[in-house]
């Protein structure tokens, strides 16, 4: 216990004068995260394309470095607090990435139907339908019409999104 009191500076850090709100910080710092991880993965592209991911950032959420730096040096000084954002930017971490899950197994669907119907339709050149091209084709329809119905909840799941942030 003495260990982790004598590590943290008893100093008292003011309240930034260009303050970021919580939940904007909790962006920035999501955003930071998923930048981080990209970086880590497309480093060449980044240097290829001369891409600063950080300046993007900052740019995005209309703040320079300084003030970032500031508010993030008085979040963390408030432990109890950065811990609670620190949290929240994991969650959002996480749901991220089930959104990316679904988006992939719905792309790997996707792919299948067209290879389906790519087989039936070769097959429809060949052999003008054979009854287990038949089956083939009523599996084809039925994943078409999944994947449409997919396709409905996410547009409406979408726009209902984007009106929630052009309100707020």
């Amino acid at each position: 216990m003495l260990i982790a009191f004598s590590c943290q500076n008893l100093d008292k850090i003011d309240k930034p004068e260009n303050f970021i709100e919580e939940e904007k910080m909790i962006e920035i710092l999501t955003d930071i995260a998923f930048v981080k991880a990209a970086k880590g993965s497309y480093k060449k592209v980044f240097d290829i394309e001369k891409i600063n991911p950080e300046l993007y950032i900052l740019e995005k959420h209309g703040i320079d470095s300084l003030v970032f730096v500031e508010n993030n040096r008085w979040y963390i000084s408030q432990l109890d607090g950065y811990e609670k954002i620190f949290n929240k930017v994991k969650k959002n971490i996480e749901v991220s990435k089930i959104k990316f899950e679904k988006l992939k197994k719905e792309e790997d669907s996707i792919k299948r139907i067209k290879d389906s119907l790519e087989k039936v339709k070769n097959g429809l050149n060949k052999e003008k339908i054979l009854p287990s091209s038949l089956d083939e084709l009523e599996l084809v329809k039925e994943e078409l019409m999944d994947a449409e119905m997919e396709n409905a909840v996410k547009k409406r799941v979408k726009s209902s999104s984007l009106s929630r942030k052009k309100k707020q």
